[in-house]
């Protein structure tokens, strides 16, 4: 199996207010192998580093990780990628990996203290914002054991080996 290829990230915030569509982006990729220099992954200032690890020789599902303070990784979702397969062969080019690996990730809002303070939000809005938190929290302090299996992965978590 050849490395990921196809790589999108979809970003959510956690401000309240009218849920928005989710904007896939296409981030920048580079390939670091087991013998590459660690410190290559730092990131410079105003960067934010995502890790994949991908081990085609293992059969461990993919996992991501945020090396950056600004962002959270909240899941990892391994699909088919539409026309891969006959894109490859329609160019000639050698093959890929024909999985789309789409990493969903999570910032922090800022706000202004002097706004905070002033503001007087009705009670349900600000318990919709205190369960939207929260299940964002949630979601990613459990992953990577809540994602469904990935086609050719055991059926159960690597957290729970016998």
């Amino acid at each position: 199996m050849h490395p990921p290829y196809y790589v999108l990230c979809s970003r959510s915030t956690t401000a309240v207010g009218p849920s928005n569509t989710a904007a896939l982006i296409h981030p920048v990729i580079q390939y670091h192998y087991k013998d590459d220099p660690p410190l290559a992954l730092v990131p410079q200032p105003a960067e934010q580093v995502l890790i994949l690890n991908y081990d085609p020789e293992t059969s461990a599902p993919p996992t991501v990780q945020s090396i950056s303070p600004s962002i959270s990784v909240t899941a990892l979702r391994v699909e088919e990628a539409p026309g891969a397969a006959a894109a490859a062969a329609d160019e000639g080019e050698v093959a890929r990996n024909d999985r789309m690996f789409i990493i969903e990730t999570t910032t922090a809002q800022e706000r202004p203290m002097d706004v905070s303070i002033g503001e007087r939000k009705p009670p349900h809005a600000v318990l919709a914002q205190f369960k939207q938190r929260n299940a964002l929290l949630r979601r990613s302090l459990l992953y990577p054991n809540t994602e469904p299996p990935i086609p050719g992965s055991p059926a159960k978590p690597f957290a729970t080996r016998e």
